[in-house]
């Protein structure tokens, strides 16, 4: 693998790692519900926005690199 990639699993794996275990507090502690709908499409669209985002920076480091 070539620096462009380790750099972008590490960015996307540690955030990640953070996104997905402040989520996981949130329901824990009660602040988000999921039977409520606002805090359901909040939750969704958050992460949908966060896949898509890693999404579209890998492929410009793919494309850059390449």
């Amino acid at each position: 693998m070539d620096q462009p990639t380790v750099a972008l699993l590490y960015q996307y794996g540690i955030g990640g790692i953070l996104f997905f275990a402040s989520l996981f507090l949130a329901f824990k502690s009660g602040a988000v519900r999921w039977d409520n709908l606002k805090n359901r499409i909040l939750v969704v669209s958050m992460t949908v926005g966060m896949l898509l985002f890693a999404a579209t920076h890998a492929a410009w480091t793919f494309f850059i690199s390449n």
